[in-house]
């Protein structure tokens, strides 16, 4: 028996950090059959025990994965292996293309390419890159930067834990992860958007990952957004935002007029993206056909709608728990199933993909 090979078919389980919050969950990908649940669960910690993507209060982090573990969790968590999310709004990406050369070079090349384009200095970032196409004429890819304080943060913490980083990732490719594992229509060019509490991620996927952006504000600035603009109590903002959302209804002007700053400045985001992206690719004639919503804010009623309208492409709720079986265990909530889906994705990294 291989050593190396035995230790790459160990499962995994995913582990997404949020911004206030734990989410694990382990899924068997081994049978061939649709990904099967064998546990899953959530917890909340201070956000303040998390800064810039940095952890700074191991402890709070430490209790809340104590907590969630051994009072939170539905099913169970059979493995140390961890694939651990960092937030994508705290990483730099840029899609590259360089000419021709050899693999033992590109990384070379890559840092300095990198070295043009982040305001950071490289030796303070951890610096990867996923090959997206490669010919004779050069080769496509996407690199990704990160802050090397929040890496090696998590790493800390799930160490002194007991856990075993294997796979560290952003939290919208561990989601694009999940789209192309779950959702039949992956194949086709689309818009990914990752609406979160804090911040809202945008990528292209077609195939894999193209390039991705980070608008400042989310779910959360609309709540505050409407209480300032509505003079309305923070939980009656909450619910408005919820139950009403900008779906048609007697609130759904005030709700929408509210939320336009943060709503526009994402439309103008998304429109230079599909612009950049669809030039590039005119002489393939890969356009994007869609865009797919993610998040907790991907709850809001009206928002696909709105999205349709004004990027003129059809948007919906990415919705990919028809193809995962929960095997006996009960399924979140309608509405909690969405914060699970970038833990989801990064319990679906295959296991043999690690030492790749």
């Amino acid at each position: 028996m291989n050593p190396l090979n035995f230790y790459r078919d160990q499962p995994l389980f995913g582990l997404d950090i949020g911004h206030s919050s734990l989410k694990v969950m382990q899924l068997d990908t081994t049978t061939g059959k649709p990904p099967r649940v064998l546990g899953y669960g959530v917890a909340n910690y201070p956000a303040e025990a998390v800064k810039n993507g940095v952890i700074t209060d191991q402890k709070a982090l430490h209790d809340c994965l104590f907590k969630l573990l051994s009072q939170e969790l539905v099913g169970a968590i059979d493995t140390r292996r961890v694939a651990c999310t960092i937030p994508t709004t705290n990483t730099f990406s840029r899609p590259m293309k360089l000419p021709p050369m050899e693999r033992a070079d590109l990384t070379e090349a890559v840092h300095l390419e990198a070295e043009q384009y982040i305001p950071i200095p490289i030796a303070n970032l951890y610096i990867d890159y996923e090959i997206s196409h490669e010919d004779a004429k050069g080769i496509d890819l996407l690199m990704v930067a990160t802050p090397k304080g929040i890496i090696d943060s998590r790493i800390k913490f799930l160490e002194a834990v007991g856990l075993e980083p294997v796979a560290l990732e952003p939290t919208m490719n561990a989601a694009a992860r999940l789209f192309a594992v779950a959702d039949s229509s992956h194949k086709q060019p689309s818009i990914l958007i990752d609406f979160g509490s804090v911040a809202v991620d945008v990528a292209v996927f077609d195939q894999t990952m193209f390039v991705n952006s980070t608008i400042q504000g989310g779910s959360d600035t609309i709540t505050e957004l409407i209480i300032k603009q509505l003079g309305v109590p923070a939980k009656e903002a909450y619910d408005l935002k919820n139950n009403n959302g900008i779906a048609p209804g007697a609130r759904q002007q005030q709700i929408k007029e509210a939320a336009r700053p943060l709503l526009d400045n994402l439309v103008r985001e998304i429109q230079k993206i599909v612009r950049y992206y669809n030039d590039r690719q005119s002489l393939t004639h890969h356009k994007i056909v869609q865009v797919i919503t993610i998040g907790g804010g991907a709850n809001m009623p009206g928002l696909s709608d709105f999205f349709s309208a004004e990027l003129h492409l059809p948007a919906r709720k990415l919705d990919p728990w028809h193809a995962i079986d929960f095997a006996g265990l009960s399924m979140p909530g309608e509405i909690d199933r969405s914060m699970y889906i970038t833990v989801a994705g990064a319990a679906t990294l295959n296991p043999k993909e690690v030492f790749a």
